[in-house]
């Protein structure tokens, strides 16, 4: 189709695609995907991708993950308070 990816990745090999990678992959190849779900009988999700309010929330979550993933919570020897306070800062940040 001309397209500069040729398939929507899920994983790899090596290790899962972050949750945030795996919507930028989304929102890049959108066209081609609501193109591919239009010629299904019966698919009622290319809807979604039609839809402009829905497509801006996607358009937006790939950054917020990479700032999620950016906390690091799931590290060793992290404790609770540690957690709460980069949350905290995370939510300010995101109202802003």
């Amino acid at each position: 189709m001309g397209s500069e990816h040729h398939s929507l990745l899920f994983r790899t090999s090596v290790r899962w695609l972050s949750r945030g990678k795996v919507l930028a992959r989304l929102f890049e190849l959108r066209h081609k995907i609501n193109q591919f779900l239009s010629s299904q009988n019966n698919h009622h999700l290319h809807q979604y991708l039609e839809d402009d309010r829905w497509i801006s929330k996607v358009a937006h979550m790939p950054d917020i993950f990479e700032h999620l993933n950016e906390l690091k919570m799931q590290v060793q020897n992290r404790n609770i308070l540690t957690c709460s306070d980069k949350l905290k800062g995370f939510k300010r940040k995101i109202e802003l």
